[in-house]
């Protein structure tokens, strides 16, 4: 039986790639040169990282300023949307700005750890950038339909 940790690293290697379960790469040849990373691609992952931090603000910064402009009375006349839809639309957009900064910080970490260890590999990430999106894509859907039902019912 293999151990949870050897099925987790398995699990983690298929989807970012490395030397012993990625297609094709036992064919390469053991290198016999230190790999050399270029300083571009620290500032490169930094960029990234930032990147993701900004849109992880921004969703977060939404969320705020609905609750702040959302006023104090449970249900207003003159409000197009309800309290409790503006408070569902955040409680739906904060959790989602907190998983997208540890996603950020999770692959920042793991591209650095391994252009400091030179590690061989692909430090692409084919599977995270996708599940954010359709993430947040869906999170949009559903908000939008929310709202809409509370402003024509």
């Amino acid at each position: 039986m293999t151990s949870l940790n050897e099925n987790t690293r398995w699990l983690f290697d298929k989807v970012y790639g490395t030397r012993q379960y990625t297609q094709g790469a036992e064919l390469q040849l053991p290198r016999k040169v230190p790999i050399r990373v270029e300083p571009k691609s620290y500032f490169a992952n930094e960029r990234t990282f930032l990147s993701w931090v900004g849109m992880a603000v921004t969703l977060g910064g939404v969320s705020s300023a609905l609750v702040g402009f959302s006023g104090n009375e449970a249900d207003s006349p003159s409000q197009l949307i309800s309290k409790r839809t503006i408070d569902m639309i955040t409680c739906v957009f904060t959790p989602l700005s907190v998983l997208i900064m540890a996603y950020a910080l999770f692959t920042f970490e793991w591209r650095s750890k391994c252009m400091r260890q030179k590690q061989i590999g692909f430090f692409d990430d084919k599977f995270g950038p996708v599940f954010v999106a359709v993430l947040v894509t869906l999170t949009l859907l559903a908000i939008f339909a929310i709202t809409l039902y509370d402003f024509f019912y």
